[in-house]
């Protein structure tokens, strides 16, 4: 009987001693990841660090959608209503036998709450003509939220995309 007990005991103690508490390792993530497409589109996607007093997470994204267009998807997400999202894009060329880049376009979307609507959050996406193809094009966002009298922005960037006709 005694040794029944010490056995009893002992797988009851090793039971205790192997289940201990785990707690899951934080992953570092890239600023940036490149996703290739099926059809060999290739997006660019940015992600940030979300500890904003406003904005939760802004991204900007470019693509190739095949027909001389330039793709730009940008979203800004907010962990309040504001009162105010400004988006603005800068598009980039680069040279064609250079590391140079030059800014080639320049747009600025505001949006505002409607109604009785809360704002928070805010995206565009379009397809931007009137550029030469079969050259590569990258992307400058900035991200400003106003609520109140002050403002809280974030600056994001793609690489840069051979844009196809």
């Amino acid at each position: 009987m005694k040794k029944m007990f010490r056995i009893l005991a002992v797988v009851v103690i090793m039971s205790i001693l192997s289940s201990m508490t785990v707690f899951a390792s934080t992953v570092d993530v890239k600023s940036s990841e490149t996703v290739v497409l099926q059809s060999g589109e290739k997006s660019v996607v940015r992600l940030y660090d979300r500890r904003g007093n406003w904005i939760a997470d802004g991204i900007l994204e470019i693509s190739n959608p095949r027909n001389g267009r330039i793709g730009i998807y940008m979203t800004t997400e907010c962990h309040v209503a504001v009162d105010e999202i400004e988006m603005s894009i800068a598009v980039n060329q680069k040279a064609e036998n250079s590391d140079s880049w030059s800014q080639v376009d320049y747009l600025s979307y505001n949006f505002t709450p409607k109604g009785n609507e809360e704002l928070t959050e805010a995206t565009i996406d379009i397809q931007l003509g009137g550029h030469e193809s079969n050259r590569v094009y990258s992307l400058t966002g900035w991200h400003t939220v106003y609520y109140g009298n002050s403002y809280e922005d974030l600056e994001s960037q793609t690489g840069g995309l051979r844009i196809t006709g």
